[in-house]
């Protein structure tokens, strides 16, 4: 199967037993989503770990082995699925996780990533203990690497779910997430009477309603980077998208993924 843009390894989870596979996008739930399916592996990490496979227990294409993973993929009962956001909505939710409020000096990774890059956007643009990158300088510097796919969390969603050789079955989104979600619960096998506790969201990032983020200026700037997330899921230009979901308690979806109410 062909990388594409899509680093198999990191982003992709196979569940053979649940005949499930599952494309991460960050800044899609995927902390909730990864949280739901490592509960049915018989696992509970916390969510600050749960993306490290060591301690969630999903397995990538190559650990459970090339063969088996292209029969997992092509074979018709299993659900590929895969989850998207508004792009408005999941750039405020990578800056206010990944940059509000954090001085621009080296020891943390997306703060390296920024430092590296910065000068090829703009010398203009800040650095330093004393200094904090703004949403409107973190869209600047977003749109302008685009093409150079730096970062997952930055990257368009259409070429993160676009895997070459895996089709997908089913994209869900984060606005209507419980949803959506039921899906996979119902072809994993997850039983009706907990089924209602595992809509919660977990490390959402917590921030004033997306829309106050945007002018028109700014959001003309992001509708021409992401056009194709826009058209290819559906989502309206205009700033008057429905807020995201709430934060629930981590351990009730555990739970559920458990069977246990």
């Amino acid at each position: 199967m062909a990388q594409g843009r899509t680093h198999p390894e990191a982003h992709i989870d196979a569940l053979p037993q649940q005949r499930l596979i599952y494309v991460c996008v960050p800044k899609c739930a995927s902390t909730t989503i990864k949280t739901a399916l490592s509960a049915l592996q018989g696992h509970a990490a916390p969510s600050r770990t749960i993306h490290k496979r060591h301690h969630s227990g999903l397995r990538s294409p190559a650990q459970i082995g090339v063969s088996a993973f292209y029969r997992l993929a092509t074979a018709p009962d299993t659900l590929r699925f895969s989850f998207v956001r508004n792009p408005y909505s999941r750039l405020v939710s990578t800056w206010t996780d990944k940059f509000r409020n954090k001085p621009l000096v080296s020891g943390n990774s997306f703060i390296d990533l920024y430092l590296r890059h910065r000068a090829a956007v703009s010398r203009g643009l800040p650095a330093g203990r004393g200094e904090t990158l703004s949403f409107k300088q973190f869209v600047a510097f977003a749109t302008e690497t685009l093409d150079e796919c730096l970062d997952p969390h930055l990257q368009r969603q259409t070429d993160l779910t676009n895997v070459p050789g895996l089709a997908l079955d089913f994209i869900g989104k984060v606005e209507t997430f419980r949803q959506d979600f039921s899906r996979v619960l119902d072809h994993a096998g997850v039983l009706d009477t907990t089924r209602q506790a595992v809509g919660a969201r977990n490390n959402a990032t917590h921030h004033s309603p997306w829309q106050s983020f945007y002018g028109d200026e700014l959001a003309n700037r992001v509708y021409r980077a992401y056009r194709d997330d826009f058209s290819n899921y559906g989502y309206s230009r205009v700033l008057n998208g429905a807020a995201s979901p709430t934060n629930d308690d981590i351990v009730r979806v555990t739970r559920a993924c458990h069977g246990r109410a």
